[in-house]
Parts: C-alpha cells; structure tokens; sequence
C-alpha cells in the first residue's frame, strides 16, 4: 500500500521525498483541475522535478465542462508534453474516453467517487478501459466491507481517501461570483468563503469557487489513517493525503513527511492532533441507504390496516405541536390505544391526549375519513396507524376506502 499526495512547490516535492511510502503526487493545471492553481509550464516544471527525485507525476483532470469548451481543452493538451505523467486521472467519462483513444499508451485513474459505487458498475468500466485503466479513485462512501471486497474484486488498483476534505457539493457553475463583492485581484478565479443557512444547522461550510465551479465542503475531515490494516490486507492500492486546506502560501503538502511516518507509527495520536475535527461518517456503516428499510416498511403496515381494531392513519404533524390523522372508519375515540410506526415500533397514545375537529372542537366520536387533530405524539410520522386495544365499539363499516 502507497500514499500520494497533491503538490504545487518544490518545497511540496523534498517533503514528498522524505515521506514513508509515497511514491506518486498529483499535479492540478488551473486548466484541468477543480482546485488547480498550476499554469502549463509550472505543470511540466514541477512534474519534470518530481521524476528528477524518483516520484511519479500523475496529471489530474477533474473538471467537469460543456463539450464545446472540453473540445477546446483537448486541442491545447495536444500541445502538453504528456509523456512526462505516469498517469491522467480524470472524472469525466468521455475525457476518458478522449485520453484513450488519443493517447493509449498513457495510464488513467478514473475517478468514480460521485455515483458508481456497485461493484457491477466498476467492473463495466474496468472492462470498457481495459488497456488503459490502471486505477479505480473510489468514493469514500463505500463502507470498509465493500472497500475490502472491491479491493479483491476488482481487476485494477483501489485508491481511496485516507485524510482530506469531505466534498458536499460540486457545480461547474458560478455560485459565488453573483453574491460576493468585486475584486480586482488576480485571484478573482479562486474565491473561498464559508457558508451557512438555517436549513443545515447554520453550521460553517467551506467553499470555494474556481473557474471550473463551486465546491461545497463539510467542516470536519475524513480520517481513516487508524484504520487502514484491513484495507491493506486486502490490497489497497493507495490512500490519498489530501493537505490542501491544511498548506499555506504556494504549497499543498506542508508536513507530508511527518504525517506519512505518523500514519504508519503513531496513527492514534495522529487522529488526536489533527488540526480539523475528523470524521469518517461511512466507514463503518452507510446510514443513507436506512431510510429504504422505512419505505420498505410500509408494506409491512399494510396487514395492520386491514385489522378491526386499526382506527386512523397519521397524514401529517409539525413536531411539538400538532398530529393529523384520517379515521378508517366510524369508532369511539376513547378506543385509541397506540401507534404503530413505519419501521414497526409501538409507541403508546398518552392517556390525556384530546381528538379534535380541524376547527378544534373536542369529540369522542368520529366517521369514516373524518381528519382529526391532536397534541403533538413524540414519533409520529406521516403513515402511523392509530389502534385500538380491542375491537368493541368498532362499526361495521370500517374498510379501506
């Protein structure tokens, strides 16, 4: 298992040069790269030193572009000396696509960490770039479980992120420029702000806009650098550092060196002193796909509905305040014993609780599709069910509508 990094100096090389295990750094041109900085000559410069100190430079080009504009990239590329990169790593699959036809005897990381996170989808690709493709840059979502079986299953290198920026959000257009005050600075096209909003917690996003888009961030890191053993028995390829945001000046990798010899020594104490909170919110288990076993549990509702002593259905609610629900059919509310919720769960009316019509008249009686409200009930959701305990005083006419 290897480490590479990001470089923009010389100074980011000699550190390179002095890191355990890291043998390739990446090179972003302004032209090519979301975050890139590098002008064509900085490029060919520094990745022309890293081959003089034994790295292997690898061109990074993950911005996304219209194809008029990418027609246009690709006739200035045919003007870069590319034999000087060990690799091309690209987003875009038809810059892929353009990279292996053009040049098939260049080497190409495809990134596909946005989406294709099946191990079908990867081996398609691996399949389709079979000549060329000698790296897969997978997601950060994936779990430790299919990061280890990817690693086993796939017929190329694994590469994930073992410390960096946690991206959120990633537009080609230009969210910045509209609500930020004029500048004449040459570095108009790398505007970096910090945003928030009642909708995520006011929490204080990092973002940063370039002239290939808008880039959103969380404001912890990922960090899985104490827990790579398994991944490395598996057969990980490389873990990305990523140290941009922690550089200063005209650097990317400040302290490279010290944190690559840390990782494989003193990784606990490593996470304690990052300089951001660290975080690796999918590693162990991927939360966002637990709202399809609540949506699936609906289907599960539907044996209760059908049963006598189902009363009412929850259609709505504001938390703290207020519960709406829709009568199955005519019955005593003095019935009304406990909620059934779309994952199973059994939660209990409280003894106080008062039915009332929409217009906030108190009633003990209702009719077939009648709404009705109450206090609020902790945990209701929309698609509750409202039971009874038994089944007198239940009319007849009770059935779905």
């Amino acid at each position: 298992m290897q480490f590479n990094t990001f470089v923009t100096s010389t100074a980011d090389l000699e550190r390179c040069t002095q890191a355990p295990n890291l043998f390739e750094v990446l090179l972003e041109p302004a032209l090519l790269a979301r975050q890139g900085k590098l002008s064509r000559d900085q490029t060919h410069t520094l990745a022309h030193a890293a081959q003089q100190r034994g790295l292997k430079p690898v061109l990074v080009w993950d911005a996304l572009m219209p194809e008029q504009l990418m027609q246009q990239i690709c006739q200035q590329l045919l003007t870069w000396d590319l034999s000087l990169f060990s690799a091309i790593r690209v987003c875009d699959l038809g810059a892929a696509w353009w990279i292996k036809t053009q040049f098939p005897q260049h080497s190409i990381h495809l990134m596909v960490e946005a989406g294709n996170h099946n191990l079908g989808g990867l081996q398609g690709w691996c399949e389709l770039f079979q000549d060329s493709l000698d790296r897969l840059v997978l997601s950060i979502e994936l779990t430790e479980e299919k990061l280890i079986k990817y690693c086993q299953a796939l017929p190329v290198g694994c590469e994930v992120l073992g410390a960096g920026q946690i991206l959120l959000f990633y537009s080609p257009r230009s969210l910045l420029l509209p609500i930020l005050p004029a500048s004449d600075s040459p570095e108009i096209l790398y505007r970096e702000a910090t945003v928030a909003s009642p909708d995520s917690g006011n929490r204080p996003l990092p973002t940063l806009e370039t002239r290939h888009g808008t880039l959103m961030f969380l404001d912890k890191d990922q960090f899985i650098l104490d827990q790579l053993d398994p991944l490395k028995a598996a057969g990980l390829h490389t873990v990305r550092l990523d140290l941009r945001h922690l550089s200063s000046g005209k650097n990317a990798a400040e302290n490279i060196d010290q944190i690559g010899w840390q990782t494989l020594n003193q990784p606990l104490n490593l996470r304690q002193n990052w300089p951001r909170p660290t975080r690796s919110p999918f590693f162990k288990v991927n939360r966002t796909t637990a709202i399809f076993q609540r949506i699936k549990s609906k289907g599960k509702l539907a044996e209760y509905r059908h049963q006598e002593n189902c009363l009412a259905e929850v259609l709505s609610g504001e938390s703290g305040q207020y519960v709406v629900f829709q009568s199955l059919g005519s019955f005593d509310l003095t019935l009304a014993d406990h909620l059934i919720m779309p994952t199973g769960e059994v939660v209990e009316v409280p003894e106080r609780i008062v039915f009332q019509t929409l217009n906030r008249e108190a009633v003990t009686q209702c009719d077939r599709g009648q709404l009705l409200i109450t206090d609020w009930i902790k945990k209701a959701v929309p698609g509750s069910l409202l039971m009874a305990k038994t089944v007198d005083g239940l009319n007849s006419d009770h059935s779905e509508p």
